[in-house]
């Protein structure tokens, strides 16, 4: 895969993921009448309805490279004539790095949303 490839897939991949990751408009603004807590302002980005459709593309990414690698593997192993060959850690790889970097997108999206809702709330 070349670089091109790579890069659109990360921005479309990033683009989906941020739509998922953010709340709606009415959850951010809804006023709470006493002071909120960063922890509270970080718990309530982080758990909301539409981070579970972010979950459930995450685990449908992980499962398609699995099963991907796996009937690449077949393939080459029933056609080729070769000696048979593996490429879990192939997969496992990809599959770390497309969560890891899940898990560094979410991380951020959600500390600088909970920076911003703290920082209307002060003023």
């Amino acid at each position: 895969m070349g670089v091109s490839e790579l890069t659109v897939m990360v921005l479309i991949y990033s683009g989906i993921m941020i739509f998922f990751l953010v709340p709606f408009k009415k959850h951010q603004s809804k006023e709470i009448k006493r002071p909120i807590t960063f922890k509270e302002s970080l718990l309530h980005i982080i758990f909301h309805k539409k981070a579970l459709l972010a979950l459930l593309l995450l685990g449908f990414l992980l499962v398609a490279i699995w099963f991907g690698y796996e009937q690449e593997v077949y393939h080459f192993n029933a056609h080729s004539g070769y000696p048979p060959i593996n490429s879990d850690s192939k997969a496992i790889f990809y599959m770390c790095a497309l969560l890891g970097y899940t898990v560094i997108l979410y991380l951020v999206l959600a500390l600088c949303i909970s920076l911003n809702i703290l920082k209307r709330r002060r003023e």
